[in-house]
């Protein structure tokens, strides 16, 4: 097909510059071409300096105009190769005859090496065990945080999926996209409330809570809460939990030392050393997962004479294979990873079947399980 001729050029009055930024006509007459077939889908689009000649505009002018057009879900591009059209397609599922293999994308940033946990592990297996009842395959699709959203959207729907599922955390934009075009979907561990999706959560606030709760029957009153990433929503809410059991037992807020931690083991190690070198260190720490809490035993004893319960408590999170590796055993709150995973698929199949039925939001409720780090304080 004939690509846009010279006819196509941009010629922009002072009016017409009043009106409308220059980037977002470009946008658009660009946006009219992929409508009408003059770029096709894969096909890579004129580097940004042969459009800024071609239609008499600046680089800046060219790269806010593909952005715009990313937004869009319409481009995306791959580093040092360019810009190519997204494939466009409708949401709604492909016609399935009955029998048929159910065929759902699991699509995160935690399946790259280095970042899956046996948390993200076993929420996996969870699905993996309900698609093998529903007679479903399961398609891995690991996503660098570092690769356009675009580009994460156009190997969706080239996937042919009949639904997705969304583990852990994206771009609220760049996964807004990739729900309205992409096929039916699910959020799993994750949420974006501005956009109707089924959504399964843990209610990481009650746990939270629990964990605090918990230290403070038994008659602590000085703690460190050891997070996650400060900025991620999971490190929020258990934290939100946190304080409101230290509200509701009437305990200040300056009685707790709040350390940033980063979900590692390593990480939990370091924070227990920084614990340990206070004045007076608290007689309790909750760290916001089992693998932290496990770093944080092991500098208790590596880096002091101190014992654990007998000297400092030590709550966990998730109740993964480490609670139990530790010694001694590890007082955490417990994950019913498995169900999150079963039901996120069971949205899935649900939204297939009847498209029309309203999204639902599941919360996951946490429970406490009681082992030998925690007791009374004795000091």
């Amino acid at each position: 097909m004939d690509k846009p001729q010279d006819k196509d050029r941009m010629h922009l009055s002072r009016a017409q510059r009043e009106r409308r930024f220059l980037y977002r006509q470009l946008a658009d007459i660009i946006a009219k071409q992929i409508e009408e077939g003059h770029y096709q889908a894969g096909e890579r689009l004129p580097s940004m300096d042969t459009i800024a000649a071609k239609y008499a505009v600046n680089k800046v002018t060219v790269r806010r105009a593909f952005n715009e057009l990313a937004n869009r879900g319409l481009i995306y591009s791959v580093p040092a190769q360019g810009t190519y059209v997204a494939e466009r397609r409708s949401r709604a599922a492909r016609p399935r005859g009955e029998g048929q293999l159910l065929t759902i994308g699991l699509i995160s940033h935690v399946m790259v090496p280095g970042n899956t946990g046996l948390y993200h592990m076993e929420i996996i297996e969870g699905i993996r065990a309900e698609l093998s009842r529903v007679n479903g395959s399961l398609v891995i699709l690991p996503v660098r945080y570092v690769e356009p959203q675009i580009k994460i959207l156009n190997m969706v729907l080239q996937s042919n999926l009949d639904g997705a599922i969304y583990l852990g955390g994206f771009d609220p934009t760049a996964l807004t996209t990739m729900i309205e075009q992409g096929p039916p979907a699910a959020l799993l561990d994750y949420q974006l409330r501005s956009v109707p999706v089924d959504t399964v959560v843990l209610d990481n606030r009650a746990g939270g809570y629990q964990a605090m709760e918990h230290l403070i029957s038994l008659g602590h009153r000085t703690f460190a809460v050891v997070t996650g990433e400060t900025d991620l929503p999971v490190s929020q809410e258990r934290l939100s939990g946190v304080y409101e059991a230290l509200d509701h037992f009437d305990i200040p807020h300056s009685q707790m030392t709040v350390i940033p931690g980063d979900f590692q083991r390593e990480g939990g190690y370091e924070a227990m050393r920084k614990v340990l070198k206070m004045a007076e260190p608290p007689t309790a720490v909750f760290f916001m997962n089992d693998e932290m809490a496990a770093g944080g035993i092991q500098a208790v004893y590596t880096e002091s004479s101190l014992k654990v319960p007998d000297n400092i408590s030590i709550v966990g999170f998730d109740d993964t294979s480490w609670a139990t590796a530790t010694q001694p055993p590890l007082t955490t709150i417990r994950v019913d990873k498995g169900l999150m995973g079963s039901i996120a698929v069971q949205r899935i199949a649900q939204r297939i079947s009847n498209p029309s039925h309203p999204p639902t939001t599941t919360l996951i409720p946490p429970r406490l399980v009681v082992r030998e780090s925690t007791a009374p304080p004795r000091r």
